[in-house]
């Protein structure tokens, strides 16, 4: 159903309200602080309407209204208004980011921090991908006579390992032959290389170790199907700045979640790659329960055709949109240039 200019110019005051103070808002309240020419009566019905049409919630212990996540997605998308970064905002926004990187990787780590400095909210940025990886290296280190460590490498940047058993003993000089026979048989494929006949075709030349080489074989797949190299988390206590996460169980959810650079990467990946806009995804569009009660802004950063990742903002579903969208286009211009410079494209 179209919203009435009333009742869009209602439900704006009330986003921007509650954004503002984190306090329900009342028709008495936006009567007194807005100019809408309407009665505290006509907007208390029509603050009704929206509510019993899902745009509004009423808080059990309050009069006022807060914004639904339907309420902020309509806001997002058709009643915000551009923000406009001040003088200071720009300039401390250049003069954090205008300093010296010598590693490209130092630029990715380090962003997360400014970004969060900056807009006050957690920050995440995804070291960029690879199109497709492929496998770098493998190798085996045996550990104790039944147990080795995994190393794989690929060309995207991601380094992981896992420990793995062996049914009977091994020795180093054995793991060292199957260490190198597998490293040579992968190196330079991606997934979609590694095929069934080529896993059986190495299978049946592995003789009596072929079933290691299934658990090296799948734990390579894993690794080359990571989302992002690396994903570079900032100022993730921020979030208890505001008062939604006052609440130690909301809290520790948040925390929990994010301690998992996999979870955070996972979830970048749901927002998509190819769009130049930035997204949003408000409580729970973002597919994550755990991530119910925040937002997640994101853009995509690409220099040419080499590299690709994503930068964001984290905060509650109250968090400042327009500031955030402002700030993250600015941020991501500049960590363009400075990646372009540092790569030869300016």
């Amino acid at each position: 159903m179209e919203l009435s200019q009333r009742k869009r110019m209602i439900l704006q005051a009330i986003v921007e309200d509650y954004i503002a103070t984190a306090e329900p808002v009342g028709s008495r309240n936006i009567a007194k602080n807005h100019d809408l020419g309407l009665s505290a009566a006509t907007i208390r019905n029509e603050m009704a309407d929206l509510e019993e049409m899902g745009y509004l919630e009423k808080p059990h212990t309050s009069a006022g209204r807060i914004p639904s996540e339907l309420g902020y997605r309509f806001y997002v998308d058709s009643l915000m208004q551009r923000y406009s970064l001040t003088v200071d905002e720009i300039s401390g926004l250049q003069r954090t980011m205008d300093r010296k990187y010598d590693q490209l990787e130092g630029v990715i780590s380090e962003i997360s921090d400014v970004i969060s400095k900056v807009t006050k909210y957690p920050a995440v940025v995804a070291f960029p991908k690879e199109k497709k990886g492929r496998v770098r290296s493998v190798r085996l280190i045996l550990i104790e006579e039944r147990m080795a460590l995994v190393v794989v490498v690929t060309d995207a940047g991601v380094v992981k390992n896992r420990r793995i058993r062996f049914s009977s003993d091994i020795d180093y000089s054995a793991i060292d032959a199957v260490s190198s026979f597998i490293s040579k048989n992968l190196a330079g494929l991606s997934a979609a290389d590694i095929t069934p006949a080529r896993v059986m075709l190495m299978y049946e030349a592995m003789g009596e170790y072929g079933e290691l080489l299934k658990i090296v074989v799948s734990f390579v797949l894993e690794c080359l199907k990571e989302d992002y190299a690396r994903v570079y988390i900032g100022g993730a206590s921020n979030i208890l700045n505001n008062p939604e996460f006052s609440d130690i169980d909301k809290a520790r959810e948040f925390f929990s979640f994010m301690d998992s650079r996999e979870n955070v990467g996972k979830m970048l990946s749901l927002m998509g790659d190819d769009s130049d806009n930035i997204s949003i995804k408000i409580g729970s569009e973002s597919g994550v329960e755990s991530m119910k009660d925040t937002s997640i802004v994101v853009a995509n950063y690409h220099v040419g055709d080499k590299l690709r990742g994503k930068i964001g903002i984290i905060g509650p579903t109250r968090m400042d949109y327009a500031r955030v969208v402002s700030s993250l286009e600015m941020i991501n211009d500049r960590l363009v240039e400075i990646l372009g410079r540092m790569m030869g494209q300016e």
